[in-house]
């Protein structure tokens, strides 16, 4: 029973937002289902309050009208087929594929009177604004002051998207499955378009990055024509986008119509949480008709395109197989000439070795004729007993060797470096030695007490010698 609360806040609502007994549902149809939709007038809206004035208590329509309410069931029946497997019994036996106005319908909307229990099926051009108002009412607890015209479009528009993927999956839901399944990973790499180059090291040559292809090039049927990717259209997981919801209607609307908003109007609505699918199959639940011939295109193709595909993953394989028996021939190549630089450095190291040894005795024995012509002792830099001496005799072989003339003077600071390191040591030197606490050898050249002397300046002092001081 409808109690006068409930019809107090329908007619609240409907004064609210300027309701219509009837709602505008063509192009929500058109939206949804792609299909051609003509809201009927005239006649059949007379019949349609006639009719449902004679099946409520009251007698009149303004009254009658609010009896009646959604019960939120919908069948979608095309038009050339039997209602029989669909509709319930009770609606079988009264007026199939007939709005109860008589008008023709594929859309049936059950409603029920709410005094008597009478259940009818109207078209969807014939829902009322009242029917659907009781509905989010009653049975799904929508606040009075949330119910609006957008509200009541949603409900609509989300009942026949339903009914319609129902019903198109009772048809070819099978078919689609199976050529789908059959078509989805050639699909993800026949239809894509060309992206960025990038350098591929496998193959050695410049490569086109291969991006999915998700809006069609050219129309069908033209040469040109190149479909967009099915997978991409049907579930991929990558096809999101974000929405705005207005905050008092729930009403969803894309990025890119909150940004043709005005900045006024753009306070009502809020972002969602995250980004969100805008596939076929989570936005409508089934594929548009664009989709559908895709595939079945797609599908009888699929044999071709897969020999197409195989045919460049063997340009693929063999060109990698090539650019590898290249490199390993670059390889080898190198390996080889790597040796044949390693053995000819080796014969000349050999041979600059041998031409050294060569060179080094010449100059020996040009240094001992040298010495010999001018009565020299053979000597080398170690006789020097100081860095002076050393490099003067480095010098003075140097001379030798590049035949550069030698002054008197030089042959005679030779001869006493070199005699000197052969003649015995000196009293002197062998006292030097006693007085450092040394014991001197008779047989000592002055070279050797040199030396000796310069170790026992070296040593360290004992405590006696320094005093005892510390």
């Amino acid at each position: 029973m409808t109690t006068e609360n409930e019809l107090n806040e329908l007619r609240g609502i409907a004064e609210r937002v300027g309701a219509n007994d009837h709602i505008d549902v063509g192009a929500i149809i058109r939206d949804i289902v792609d299909e051609k939709w003509v809201n009927p007038t005239g006649a059949y809206n007379i019949a349609l309050k006639e009719r449902l004035t004679n099946l409520s208590e009251s007698d009149d329509w303004a009254e009658a009208k609010l009896e009646w309410k959604a019960t939120g069931e919908i069948w979608y029946v095309p038009m050339r087929e039997s209602a029989d497997d669909i509709l319930p019994t009770v609606h079988q036996e009264k007026h199939p594929h007939e709005c109860v106005c008589g008008h023709k319908i594929a859309w049936h909307f059950e409603i029920v009177n709410t005094e008597n229990n009478t259940r009818e099926i109207v078209g969807s051009e014939h829902i009322g604004f009242w029917m659907v108002a009781r509905h989010l009412l009653v049975d799904l607890n929508v606040p009075a002051d949330m119910i609006t015209q957008e509200r009541i479009g949603v409900w609509i528009k989300e009942s026949v998207k339903s009914m319609k993927a129902k019903w198109w999956w009772s048809q070819w839901g099978e078919q689609f499955e199976e050529w789908f399944n059959a078509v989805k990973e050639t699909d993800l790499r026949v239809n894509v378009r060309d992206g960025e180059s990038y350098w591929d090291v496998d193959t050695n040559r410049y490569e086109h990055q291969h991006l999915v292809r998700k809006k069609a090039v050219s129309k069908m049927g033209e040469p040109e024509y190149a479909m967009a990717s099915i997978v991409w259209r049907w579930n991929h997981p990558d096809n999101k986008k974000w929405f705005y919801y207005h905050e008092e209607t729930g009403e969803r609307i894309k990025k890119s119509k909150y940004q043709e908003l005005a900045y006024s109007e753009r306070w009502n609505y809020s972002r969602g949480d995250e980004l969100e699918s805008i596939t076929q199959k989570d936005s409508r639940g089934w594929p548009n008709q664009r989709l559908w011939n895709d595939l079945q295109i797609f599908f009888f193709d699929l044999e071709r395109q897969k020999t197409m595909l195989v045919a460049k993953d063997e340009e693929r394989k063999e060109r990698v197989a090539f650019v590898v028996r290249e490199r390993e021939e670059q390889e080898e190549r190198r390996r080889k000439e790597q040796e044949e630089y390693e053995a000819r450095e080796a014969i000349r190291r050999e041979k600059r070795r041998v031409e050294r040894i060569a060179h080094e005795k010449k100059l020996e024995e040009a240094f001992e004729v040298f010495c010999d012509e001018n009565d020299l002792p053979l000597f080398n830099s170690d006789y020097g007993e100081n860095n002076w001496e050393k490099t003067f005799l480095s010098d003075m072989i140097r001379k030798i060797n590049n035949l550069t003339a030698m002054s008197t003077k030089q042959k005679s600071r030779i001869i006493k470096i070199v005699n000197r390191v052969s003649d015995p040591a000196t009293e002197k030197q062998l006292a030097y030695v006693r007085s450092l606490g040394g014991e001197p050898n008779k047989d000592w050249t002055k070279r050797e007490a040199s030396r000796e002397i310069e170790r026992l300046k070296n040593l360290p002092k004992t405590e006696e010698e320094t005093g005892g001081e510390e």
